[in-house]
């Protein structure tokens, strides 16, 4: 697998997370690993979220927004049918 890929460095903090059997750290890279890294998927959790090593908080705020909307949209349907 080439090095510089998204590919290799989701296979690197998968190898490492197994390896420590805990969430890879940015210290066990090097600066220059950290920085391609921080280049191709964003901050370390998003890295992490890449590699399948933690859930995604993007997904989760998802979930909320369509929950608080639904319960909005149930709330005014409810003031229309009182008001009736």
């Amino acid at each position: 697998m080439p090095e510089n890929t998204r590919e290799h460095y989701i296979a690197r903090l998968r190898e490492v997370a197994e390896r420590e059997r805990r969430m890879p750290k940015k210290s066990d890279f090097s600066v220059e690993d950290v920085n391609r890294i921080k280049g191709l998927f964003g901050p370390w959790p998003w890295c992490l979220e890449a590699a399948g090593l933690k859930e995604s908080k993007q997904e989760q705020r998802k979930q909320k927004n369509f929950e608080k909307r639904l319960r909005a949209k149930l709330r005014r349907t409810e003031e229309v049918t009182e008001n009736d």
